[in-house]
């Protein structure tokens, strides 16, 4: 398995722990009996509670850029020290980009998220050269 597709799979464990956190919050915050119901009822969230839901959501939105670049570079046999260097940089730019928005650090989350976007054009310049 190359470099850039261990990404993707550690990529996808850090979504899951994101979405296990998250769903450890609703027994603590909300009750266990909201949390198991309906939810019909309209609950208060927390603001940290609210942030992890928008983690989450921009590390989807993160992976729909990354994931398929990934797997159409792997698909046509592609991997070089631009893409292993992007890959390992999405993956260290999104780690800090959850950590930092989950505790609430304002600016450099957004560096964070830079980082990642800067290693997601590192690979979409390779797969976009290796297909004109």
């Amino acid at each position: 398995m190359t470099f850039e597709l261990q990404v993707v799979v550690w990529t996808t464990v850090l979504l899951l722990v994101l979405i296990m956190y998250q769903g450890a919050q609703v027994p603590i915050n909300q009750g266990f009996g909201w949390g198991l119901g309906n939810r019909d009822e309209k609950q208060e969230f927390p603001a940290w509670q609210m942030r992890t839901g928008r983690t989450i959501a921009n590390h989807i939105e993160g992976m729909l850029l990354f994931v398929p670049l990934v797997l159409v570079a792997h698909m046509v046999e592609l991997s070089s020290a631009l893409t292993v260097w992007g890959a390992g940089i999405y993956l260290a730019g999104r780690v800090g980009f959850a950590v930092l928005y989950l505790v609430g650090v304002p600016i450099a989350r957004s560096v964070a998220w830079g980082v990642s976007l800067i290693g997601i054009l590192m690979i979409a310049s390779e797969v976009i050269k290796a297909t004109l």
